[in-house]
């Protein structure tokens, strides 16, 4: 509350011993319902970007209760002069607000809705979610701004590590984990499910819709929501998963079409047979063993008769295997159009149509390509833009269709069928025991707990139903389906909440916190040892749990963390909306098009990192990289031979770490020129966990350069565009940090000197702590001699995915603790996962407060669909 006297202490009245009190608020009123009343209300300060001495002078009506109207407030002189301190905030470290805080962030003019004049050191549980985001603000230095005086380095440190003390012992007194509510499998968990129960690879984008997301990633619970629509989209793929894991000797024959999207085939392509270049590798489902045919799209033409003076070797291959070759262009190809025109057109295509071959039953990789013809240089009269330039006149694979099975002759064992079928009956009296075994087998692993005798007889009806009429594998297929569309399978709910009292803070069970782990660690279900461990009750046992954790983090599936996790974190899917202006950067668009080199780099990067065990902050500093030949020639690298990506010892240092690689500098450019805005605020919000405030609206764009006029550096366009005072705060943050890294272009090439302009570029920059930059070894430096700014922003990233929940103000006493110890390990990844995995947030939960309607034990929603219900 309000520290009060002989009156309520506060900013717009006095009492009689001359301390300033709002004679309109009741004394027992808290800051934060003066808050809400002053900025949330509608026609609160909040909302007018005028001063507080403008609205002060009117009447603000509130009803509150149906018993307060606070009208006739005082004039904003009293409200100008009366900027004094509440009792027991003399302390030196509360003084700090009142020297550099106070004068914008008071009661008078609540900006961005503080006011620390009416708070009270001794009751900083009331403000700790406006004391977190101070200390965040603080910590980045967006405050005070820059453009204001700055508090010495020694004084800022020393405020904030009094202040989160603070903060930390309050969360000591009044623990809380928070709570996550019904989570949906995101389709990445859901595919990643199907191939660890199944040993089925699918397709989840061709399967189920885009998952939306929140606070960068899209397994937040709260953001999976689920519509009727949705749910019939789940039980499509439910019927679609269970025919291809179990296969389909009835199939009729249908064709499937596979384009190639993006990127050059001019080269060597991933995935592709050693030896090519190209085309494209799928992974087909073939539904039975028989024989079927492909379709390549057409390559020559008769009007204009593009790339055919060589000849081209185009070839299938399955599983590696080649099955067909011939040959397309070169002398003779060209003679017959020339002679023949559409005839000899249609002959030459035909090659490419109706090639057979024969393929079991499974999921097999198809691959269509050419062989490499040359390595040789160019021999065009202008040196090529593509770095390593490259074959001319190539032909390219844009589609082609895989049709079948036609002349089926059954369906062999698969991966799938031997994980599904173990056991197959050989009498008619052995299906209904083989039936419940596999059943119990697949559905305890699925629903990622034991069966109850429900649950088994619930999904045995579906077996039934189906096997009555088309036999033992139609039912295990039905039965397969059900379990696919159920909502134990699809949601992780918590369903002992009932045995609680409402509103307390309780451990999840075990079963739940084998399931929290695995898919933190694995994006997918427990395996088998997993829910031994977790049915058993020895999961919780701290070394039990310890050794879990390592086993999980060695296993191949782990890399979720990369492609899953820090992809999400660094924000890189953004890579596919920039496609670099083909005028401005030829050597990097097009056939140069480096975007699908520029993920795999981060990916290995980043994956050896965390497999390695390092430091995290290596992720900054790290002096080794992934390079093949084209993106090594693209980062001025001449002894990296080949298409295939090898580590490379960096020898230039402004290749180190993250802030070195294509991918992140790409993403925070525009296609036709770099933006040190948008990479200084990729900086303050990925790498220091501090993001600016949004823009103003109405804000200007910047005025581009023009044709015809003196082109200008994109520093010059800045200087002319950023006159704004009101702008400073965050650019003047923003900027220093995004002009660092403004050598390397659009497309993460380095530049000395912008070649549009004619100048030199200009890297330099200066921190609101008076730190100079001159280019990326001193901005890596900078972010780096406060390694523990970085990690705590990596934890709350590792934190929120870990969870499925975004991280909120009370949880950053757990992001803290988790940093201090894990320096004690030198910040090693594992000992970042090791702690977010011990912590109160991850083991434990708040019962909300409607807990407790239903028996325990029930589980309506598998009960609904057991009674046979829309699965068909």
């Amino acid at each position: 509350m309000i520290a009060q006297g002989s009156g309520c202490r506060g900013v717009f009245g006095q009492d009689s011993s001359s301390t300033v009190i709002p004679f309109w608020l009741p004394c027992a009123l808290s800051y934060a319902e003066i808050r809400k009343i002053v900025v949330e209300v509608p026609g609160g300060l909040e909302s007018s970007m005028c001063s507080a001495r403008h609205i002060l002078r009117g009447a603000v009506a509130v009803l509150a209760g149906g018993a307060w109207l606070l009208q006739a407030l005082p004039s904003a002189h009293a409200a100008d002069t009366a900027l004094q301190k509440s009792p027991g905030q003399g302390h030196s470290q509360w003084d700090f607000l009142e020297e550099h805080c106070i004068e914008c962030h008071n009661a008078a003019d609540w900006a961005g809705g503080l006011a620390f004049d009416i708070m009270d050191e001794t009751q900083i549980a009331e403000y700790a979610e406006d004391l977190e985001e101070s200390v965040r603000k603080l910590r980045g230095r967006l405050m005070p701004p820059a453009d204001k005086p700055q508090p010495d380095a020694e004084s800022l440190r020393a405020f904030v590590s009094w202040m989160e003390g603070n903060l930390d012992a309050v969360a000591r007194e009044r623990p809380e984990p928070g709570r996550v509510g019904l989570h949906r499998l995101n389709r990445k968990e859901y595919a990643n499910a199907v191939r660890d129960l199944l040993a089925l690879e699918i397709d989840p984008v061709a399967l189920l819709p885009r998952d939306d997301s929140e606070d960068g990633f899209d397994n937040i619970a709260d953001a999976l929501q689920v519509s009727p629509s949705f749910l019939d989209q789940y039980l499509a793929a439910a019927r679609t998963v269970a025919i291809q894991a179990i296969g389909n000797p009835s199939a009729l024959p249908a064709g499937v079409p596979y384009a190639v999207r993006g990127g050059t085939q001019q080269f060597y392509r991933e995935g592709m047979p050693l030896g090519t270049r190209g085309g494209m590798a799928v992974d087909h489902y073939f539904p039975a063993d028989g024989e079927y045919e492909i379709n390549i799209a057409n390559m020559a033409q008769a009007l204009w008769v593009y790339n055919m003076e060589f000849e081209h070797t185009v070839i299938v291959t399955l599983d590696g295997a080649e099955v067909y070759r011939t040959k397309i262009g070169g002398e003779e190809d060209m003679k017959a159009i020339d002679q023949e025109q559409d005839p000899a057109v249609d002959a030459i295509n035909q090659r490419l149509k109706n090639i057979r071959f024969r393929a079991p039953a499974g999921y097999h990789k198809v691959a269509v390509g050419f062989i490499h013809r040359t390595f040789a240089e160019s021999e065009d009269r202008l040196a090529s833009h593509i770095p390593g330039g490259g074959q001319d006149r190539v032909l390219r694979v844009s589609s082609f269709e895989i049709r079948g099975p036609f002349d089926v002759t059954g369906v062999s064992q698969t991966p799938s069928r031997q994980r599904i079928f173990s056991c197959y009956p050989e009498t008619p009296a052995e299906e209904q025991p083989c039936a419940e075994q596999i059943v119990t087998k697949l559905a305890r692993r699925a629903f990622r707990r034991p069966l109850s005798d429900a649950d088994v007889q619930g999904l045995m009806h579906f077996y039934r139903r189906a096997s009555q009429t088309d036999g033992f594998e139609a039912g295990i297929r039905q039965a397969l389906t059900a379990i696919l569309a159920s909502p134990d399978f699809l949601f992780r709910a918590e369903v002992d909440v009932e045995r609680y009292p409402p509103g307390s803070i309780q451990p999840i069970s075990d079963l739940d916190l084998a399931s929290r782990l695995s898919f933190f660690l694995w994006s997918s279900v427990p395996d088998d040892e997993l829910l031994e461990l977790a049915a058993t009750g020895k999961l919780r046992d701290p070394d039990v749990l310890a050794a879990q954790v390592r086993r999980l983090l060695a296993d191949e599936r782990a890399d979720s963390l990369v492609t899953d996790f820090a992809f999400q974190w660094l924000n890189i899917d953004k890579l596919d909306e920039i496609e670099p202006d083909a005028r401005m950067f030829p050597y990097a668009s097009g056939a140069g098009d480096l975007r699908t080199e520029f993920r795999r780099e981060l990916e290995l990067f980043i994956g050896s990192i965390f497999r390695e065990d390092r430091s995290v902050v290596e992720l900054l500093t790290a002096d080794h990289t992934y390079l093949n030949e084209r993106l090594a020639l693209h980062y001025g690298i001449r002894d990296v031979k080949g298409d295939v990506f090898r580590r490379v010892q960096l020898a230039d240092s402004t290749r180190y770490g993250l802030l070195g690689k294509g991918a992140t500098l790409m993403l925070t450019s525009y296609p036709n020129r770099t933006a040190p805005v948008l990479r200084g605020a990729w900086i303050l919000e990925r790498i220091t966990g501090t993001p600016p405030a949004p823009p103003p609206p109405n804000v200007e764009s910047l005025k581009e350069n023009q044709e015809g006029e003196q082109f200008k550096t994109i520093r010059e366009l800045m200087a002319a565009h950023s006159t704004d005072p009101n702008c400073h705060s965050c650019h003047g943050v923003m900027d220093a940090l995004g002009f660092a890294l403004e050598n390397f272009d659009a497309t993460g090439r380095w530049r000395d000197i912008d070649r549009y302009a004619g100048a030199a570029i200009d890297s330099s920059g200066k921190l609101p702590d008076g730190t100079e930059l001159a280019g990326p070894d001193d901005l890596r430096m900078a972010l780096t001699a406060n390694p523990d700014q970085f990690v705590q922003t990596l934890t709350e990233k590792l934190l929120a995915y870990a969870l499925g929940r975004t991280v909120e103000y009370y949880d950053m006493p757990t992001v803290r603790e988790i940093v201090r110890k894990s320096a004690e390990h030198d910040y090693r990844f594992s000992s970042l996962i090791m702690n977010i995995v011990m912590s109160d947030a991850f083991q434990k939960r708040r019962i909300p407060e409607d807990a407790g309607h239903g028996a325990a034990g029930e589980r309506p929603l598998l009960t609904q669909a057991a009674r046979g219900d829309r699965v068909h």
